[in-house]
């Protein structure tokens, strides 16, 4: 129970109020940033998340905390049930504002092979 607990503050800034959480996640990314600029001035391969030019902040906060952050807190609110509720609650909210700041993806670019309708 007490890894769990210690395992639980390790990853708890998704579960705070946004605006702290949105912070923390600015100086986080900046940091994986730096480390893929690093690796990119040493002619190494970028890692996941790390590379300013492709990654996307709001999925990966999506995918952190659908994948990693709330199986764990879900797991704590069964053990503590009711008093970690408000907690799962902020959570889940600050996951569908993440969620709702994804940019829409492009359209597909249609391929050379793509057949032209020529009837009009």
């Amino acid at each position: 129970v007490l890894q769990n607990m210690v395992h639980c503050a390790d990853l708890s800034n998704p579960t705070k109020p946004l605006d702290i959480y949105r912070r923390w996640v600015s100086l986080i990314m900046e940091e994986f940033f730096q480390q893929g600029d690093r690796e990119r001035e040493q002619g190494l391969d970028v890692s996941p998340m790390c590379d300013r030019q492709n990654a996307t902040i709001e999925k990966s906060q999506v995918g952190f905390i659908d994948y990693i952050v709330h199986p764990l807190w879900e797991t704590w609110a069964d053990l503590v049930h009711p008093d970690a509720q408000d907690i799962l609650d902020g959570l889940e909210d600050n996951r569908d504002w993440y969620f709702s700041m994804i940019p829409p993806s492009p359209p597909p670019a249609q391929s050379d092979n793509t057949p032209v309708d020529q009837s009009g």
